[in-house]
């Protein structure tokens, strides 16, 4: 990508608003320095440091990823200015936002029933949500929720419900948004409990310890440890499920994927434990006939349930059914997915990758169509090497290796060169949005 990419970057020296390793580094692309061209002109005691973190011609893929690793290690020590301000569904909201601000006027909810409000808001409280204690006394208990500050939305669903408040949870750092939390204390907080656990699961118990907090002080302590116990096991409740409630756990646990640009896609929800996901299965199978596989998953250390529908019209009539139920986190992507169709799904996949690729450890490392077709070149060449080798053709065998080293080689280098370029330009929005003085509600791009 040439210099174009980095359109977004100040054209000569903007005026600092803050000392920064990446402003300087942003400065130096700002005269021309880019993934993959020249450096020169480059001014400030660590130009050196980052003309050895751009691509030169003569990189190899290896001293390239060390490349990629520093910039990453910097990118993790820059901060995003401080957020004041939100935006959920076309409103900015001050930060912090309290209860005393709600206005039912600007309700969110429409015509929504009460119960429908309420078993959506269950599911993904399931999901996201957690019950602690309050203070050292164990007064009473609070119930949180953290999203991402631009998955607000789903926030102002719980604060215009159950009142508490919206604030502030951590700021940006680098490829990390900026966190945003909601909290209900005290009485509101007794209340949603009492209203949310009749339709909840996988929280119910703990919700409805929260519901009748008692006075004393020794009862407290034993309702604290239960509360405590009943986090460590698989404590779910499994009652009756709805569209609402599903649509709320999907859009708090949820995953859509699809096949390498591929019109096929599959859906995926994934538990520590597997009593909600049986819930889940059970009443998909009941109401659809829907075909959905429960099966244990384990990450390292780290052992789980995935719930997977793979079926196609499966797929797409649990997501109508979802939409229909008031799906809000992942209401633009379903719709999209909805629309799939073989041909524009490499354009759907590109638009969803670009959409996914910033707050996680694969950002700059999503394959496209053309690593894909890179990666069938080198396994086609890797077995025709082996069949060669197999018939005693060594020769033929060796050369057939060379290819296929040939062709690795040049892939690893493309998709590092990839990374370089795409983690340069996230510094360059980063740094554009310290030098517009924003302070929310949403950042173009990140």
């Amino acid at each position: 990508m040439g210099s174009g990419s980095f359109a977004l970057l100040p054209q000569g020296r903007r005026k600092a608003l803050g000392p920064g390793w990446w402003k300087e580094a942003l400065l130096a692309l700002a005269v021309g320095a880019t993934a993959y061209g020249s450096l020169a002109g480059v001014v400030g005691p660590q130009a050196e440091t980052f003309r050895s973190l751009s691509v030169s011609p003569s990189d190899t893929p290896k001293a390239v990823q060390r490349k990629n690793k520093k910039l990453r290690a910097k990118l993790s020590k820059s901060p995003w200015p401080e957020l004041t301000c939100f935006e959920a569904q076309g409103r900015v909201y001050p930060l912090p936002l309290r209860a005393g601000s709600r206005n039912s006027a600007t309700s969110h909810w429409h015509d929504i029933s009460i119960t429908s409000r309420l078993r959506y808001l269950a599911g993904f409280f399931d999901g996201d949500g957690s019950v602690s204690c309050s203070g050292r006394l164990l007064s009473g208990c609070s119930l949180r929720i953290g999203q991402s500050y631009d998955q607000a939305a789903i926030l102002m669903r719980f604060w215009e419900t159950f009142a508490g408040s919206i604030t502030l949870q951590c700021g940006g750092m680098g490829l990390q948004k900026p966190l945003l939390r909601w909290t209900v204390t005290g009485q509101n907080a007794r209340i949603a409990a009492q209203m949310l656990a009749p339709h909840g699961m996988v929280r119910r118990r703990q919700l409805l310890l929260a519901a009748q907090w008692p006075d004393t002080p020794s009862e407290r302590e034993r309702c604290a440890a239960e509360l405590r116990a009943l986090k460590e096991y698989d404590s779910a409740d499994p009652g009756p499920c709805s569209w609402e409630y599903c649509a709320g756990f999907f859009d708090a646990e949820g995953c859509i994927t699809q096949a390498p640009a591929g019109a096929s896609l599959a859906l995926r929800i994934r538990r520590r434990h597997p009593k909600v996901l049986r819930s889940l299965r059970d009443f998909l199978a009941g109401t659809l006939g829907t075909d959905a596989t429960l099966k244990p998953s384990t990450s390292g250390s780290t052992s789980s349930y995935v719930l997977w529908i793979y079926e196609p019209l499966d797929c797409r009539q649990v997501l109508q059914h979802m939409l229909r139920a008031g799906l809000l986190c992942k209401a633009r992507q379903s719709m999209l997915f909805l629309r799939l169709t073989p041909e524009n799904a490499a354009r759907i996949c590109a638009k969803l990758a670009l959409e996914a690729r910033t707050g996680n450890r694969q950002f700059g490392k999503k394959r496209d169509a053309s690593d894909r077709e890179r990666a069938r070149n080198i396994a086609s060449a890797q077995a025709q090497a082996a069949e060669l080798k197999r018939r005693g053709q060594y020769a033929k065998a060796g050369a057939k290796q060379h290819e296929a080293a040939i062709l690795k080689h040049a892939d690893e280098l493309v998709k590092a060169r990839r990374e370089n370029q795409q983690l340069f330009e996230y510094l360059s929005k980063l740094h554009d949005l310290h030098d517009s003085s924003w302070h929310g509600p949403l950042a173009p791009g990140l």
